[in-house]
């Protein structure tokens, strides 16, 4: 299991106990990469939220205004939305706002990424960097950053028919991280955060 892998499962699972549980942009519940989590949220309350009411979300407004109570939610879940908001500054803030004292927020965010705006569903504005992250989740009493793979994960992703050729690209991206991580550094395709309010 790599790095981020494993970050990802542990975190998930800390949220599945949390309680009250939002999962911000996730207007189909329990989308793919959550979908293998299903099971520890059997004892939790889990909401989604979404501003497109045909995705049949259980809360429906915009992450600008999130139409809830200030410290509302034990545990907030916010995977692949922040690049695709107006303003992720305030986004986060709102997030914020109705995360309950200690409350959690899992964030997957795009860095060396494809351009993937979906036409009339949603645009495709910011890709995000370490410092970035820090930035916009100052507020929070504890962030923990991890990086989703290395340069060459990162640049598997602009090959073309990348998805048809995952069974090679995604082997040998990864064996060429490890062998130049200590040369090739800053560069990945996203990062997973965990911060606490």
């Amino acid at each position: 299991m790599n790095n981020y892998q494993s970050f990802i499962s542990n975190k998930i699972s800390l949220i599945a106990k949390s309680g009250q549980i939002l999962d911000l942009g996730g207007g189909k519940r329990f989308q793919k990469w959550l979908a293998p989590y299903k099971p520890l949220f059997n004892e939790s309350d889990y909401k989604t939220f979404d501003y497109d009411a045909s995705t049949g979300a259980d809360i429906v407004g915009d992450i600008h205004d999130i139409p809830l109570s200030d410290d509302s939610f034990d545990s907030v879940i916010c995977s692949s939305v922040l690049e695709h908001v107006k303003d992720p500054r305030k986004a986060v803030k709102e997030i914020h706002r109705i995360l309950k004292p200690s409350g959690g927020v899992f964030v997957m965010v795009p860095s060396t990424y494809p351009y993937h705006a979906r036409p009339g569903h949603y645009p495709d504005y910011w890709r995000f960097f370490e410092d970035t992250l820090k930035d916009i989740f100052s507020e929070f009493s504890e962030i923990e950053i991890v990086k989703r793979g290395g340069y060459f994960t990162a640049m598997s992703f602009f090959f073309p028919y990348q998805q048809r050729f995952r069974w090679f690209l995604n082997p040998v991206s990864k064996f060429l991280d490890r062998a130049f991580s200590s040369i090739i550094k800053n560069t990945t395709s996203g990062y997973y955060l965990y911060a606490i309010k």
